[in-house]
């Protein structure tokens, strides 16, 4: 890719004279394209190329470049084998880039989230100030990615416009993993489970949060070293079946206890079976702690 700058490298070091480099991407704000555009430096100028009208962003070959500046006596290398043209526009993103920013750090507050880069790139040319702005629409599935678009509606003074923009973050983030393997029911705590600072780039099911360790449980066999989202999580059991569940009925006043036998597992605000502990009638339950339940 940087063959063209060796090369004329080499030839203006062989003839002593100085050489120029044409950038990747150029910013223009008129159709044509002159020479001292891109090197304000030179003692002449010429055309180089006219972009269409209507047209934001266009394409040139660094070679056609290279033979329009050779022709008028210029020796010139290239970074890459295309130039690109981009329409200049004038905004000041700092205001949406806090914006964005500061809806990453709410989300992920509880993760310990840290920025170290966020890029915008307008992609709508127009130009416009902070106090145009209506909305900013920043969806709440963009955060659970780290590139993608959304768009800002300004006032243009006659109407509401939209503008693009794409976006790229670089962001870290504490994340729970299994330190072993973890049968399913199992609840979760600082025994089987470890923290990891990783990469934020594309979450499809919301993170564990540290404060749920001991309130959880996995809800099937899970192993080692596997990233623990909320999908893979159920409440703790706090009732296995075969125990004893006191059945609290609460009646004007009046309150009635009397055992159960459960029939079958279950966390705070399951409903499962349980039957007397003398005959075989069964009711339904709703767990409403370790141990106690409520007739339904």
């Amino acid at each position: 890719m940087r063959f063209l700058i060796c090369l004329w490298c080499l030839l203006s070091f062989a003839l002593g004279e100085d050489y120029l480099i044409l950038e990747e991407e150029y910013a223009f704000k008129n159709s044509q394209i002159y020479a001292k555009d891109l090197f304000p430096e030179l003692s002449e100028d010429f055309l180089l190329v006219e972009i269409p009208k209507n047209s934001n962003s266009y394409q040139v070959k660094s070679s056609l470049l290279i033979s329009k500046f050779e022709k008028n006596g210029i020796l010139l290398g290239a970074k890459s084998p295309i130039v690109q043209f981009k329409k200049a526009i004038k905004v000041n993103l700092e205001g949406i880039k806090q914006y964005v920013l500061g809806l990453y750090l709410k989300e992920y507050a509880a993760y310990g989230f840290e920025v170290s880069n966020l890029e915008l790139e307008q992609l709508t040319p127009i130009s416009f100030s902070g106090q145009e702005i209506v909305k900013i629409d920043f969806t709440p599935k963009l955060l659970k990615r780290n590139s993608g678009s959304f768009n800002v509606l300004v006032f243009d003074g006659e109407r509401n416009r939209k503008i693009f923009f794409r976006y790229e973050l670089e962001a870290t983030l504490e994340a729970l993993y299994t330190s072993n393997k973890i049968s399913g029911g199992t609840t979760l705590n600082y025994n089987n489970v470890t923290f990891k600072r990783i990469n934020f780039n594309k979450i499809g099911s919301d993170l564990m949060k540290s404060s749920q360790i001991g309130n959880v449980a996995v809800r099937s066999y899970t192993p080692k070293d596997v990233l623990i989202t909320k999908d893979r999580l159920i409440a703790k059991r706090v009732v296995n079946k075969g125990d004893k569940l006191l059945i609290r009925i609460d009646e004007e006043g009046v309150v009635l206890e009397f055992p159960l036998e459960a029939l079958k597992n279950g966390a705070i605000g399951d409903v499962i079976k349980a039957k007397a502990l003398q005959g075989k009638k069964t009711y339904e339950v709703e767990i409403i702690d370790k141990g106690l339940g409520k007739l339904l």
